[in-house]
């Protein structure tokens, strides 16, 4: 079984309940794999896809450490070549497969944390090779819990199926992502090192190459693979704005801090410092934009003993608009090196500000095509 044969059955699915098209699918892990191969197999259908934690292929650490957790299950007497009963399967083999496949979903960070060097129900070492640590504890009860629940064949031809995915075509991912239509975001993990954010980026490398319509996203988080589980306020808004279209008017901050262009060189200093901001929109008397000042520009104004603003100021501004998307800002701003836009309206009229700092605190960072 491969990921391309879930993906035939799940259309298959489709086709029975007599649904022609789809709006968005999204996936994380195995199901990011699925989601790509949608795209591939029927980019007419799909609108939107979301990869999350997930690649274009499988490694060869992947495969490795697949292998091992196999080797786990088909070493365990009770396997019998797969043909194990009801009541006798190969539990404790499963056990361990899982208990190695979950050490792959944490990370360093996160495994530290959670459990530091502390032990299990006792003061001291044991000396011996009984579970001393937490950590070991801790891995056994996922072990024995998953054991319960899974069937052992299936994780073998799952593991298979993830170990054969790879999109690329003559060697090429460009080659094997060109005839993708659906309008992608691709989604990884800071600290994952499963599915470790270059893979995700090398997704969008191929999909620049052939002028799709993609956004690549980081969840900053120290869980590892499992951040996409977990992480669910930055993933929530992630998905939300990509589905929804969140505009910058939803996210600006209002009420911004403004100066006039007759002030003083001193006094707009002063009123970045009193605000704790570090842009700070100039405008006409009647509100209208005249260009924005930064921290950077009273810095240099310091240092080349400027007495006048106008010796600073930055007349030709970019600005945002209210209904632009989140994903256009952001992009003008990394485009420009620059950290923030004033948001006008269409008469000019300043009505807030927007910043990459916020953005990125709420959404994690951004990378664009």
């Amino acid at each position: 079984i491969t990921i391309k044969d879930m993906v035939n059955a799940q259309k298959k699915l489709l086709e029975y309940l007599e649904i022609k098209h789809i709006y968005a699918a999204i996936g994380g892990s195995m199901g990011g794999l699925q989601v790509l191969q949608w795209s591939v197999s029927y980019p007419e259908m799909l609108d939107k896809s979301i990869s999350i934690a997930s690649s274009a292929y499988s490694s060869p650490q992947q495969i490795a450490f697949n292998e091992v957790g196999r080797i786990a299950i088909t070493s365990d007497p009770e396997w019998n070549e797969g043909n194990y009963s009801k009541d006798k399967k190969p539990i404790h083999g499963l056990a361990l497969a899982r208990m190695i496949g979950h050490i792959t979903y944490l990370s360093d960070e996160s495994m530290r944390d959670k459990f530091g060097r502390e032990l299990q129900d006792r003061k001291e070492y044991n000396y011996d090779i009984s579970m001393d640590f937490q950590v070991e504890s801790y891995l056994h009860y996922k072990g024995k819990s998953f054991a319960k629940r899974f069937d052992p064949n299936s994780y073998l031809y799952i593991t298979k199926a993830v170990d054969y995915f790879d999109l690329t075509k003559n060697g090429s991912l460009s080659e094997g992502l060109k005839n993708i239509r659906s309008k992608c975001l691709i989604i990884s993990v800071t600290s994952d090192w499963l599915y470790p954010p270059y893979q995700s980026k090398e997704i969008l490398m191929a999909m620049n190459a052939n002028n799709l319509d993609v956004t690549y996203r980081e969840i900053e988080s120290n869980y590892g693979h499992d951040a996409f589980l977990l992480e669910s306020g930055q993933l929530s808004y992630i998905i939300s704005g990509f589905l929804d279209d969140v505009t910058v008017s939803d996210i600006m901050k209002q009420n911004v801090v403004t100066v006039t262009e007759n002030i003083s060189l001193e006094d707009a200093a002063q009123s970045m410092f009193d605000n704790g901001i570090t842009h700070l929109p100039v405008v006409s008397n009647d509100g209208k934009i005249r260009g924005i000042i930064t921290s950077w520009d009273i810095s240099k104004a310091v240092a080349l003993k400027y007495t006048h603003l106008d010796k600073i100021i930055t007349k030709n501004v970019l600005t945002a608009s209210p209904d632009e998307k989140i994903d256009s800002a952001a992009r003008k701003m990394q485009k420009n090196n620059i950290s923030a836009l004033p948001v006008i309206d269409e008469d000019e009229v300043v009505i807030g500000i927007i910043g990459s700092e916020e953005i990125n605190k709420m959404i994690g960072e951004y990378h664009y095509s």
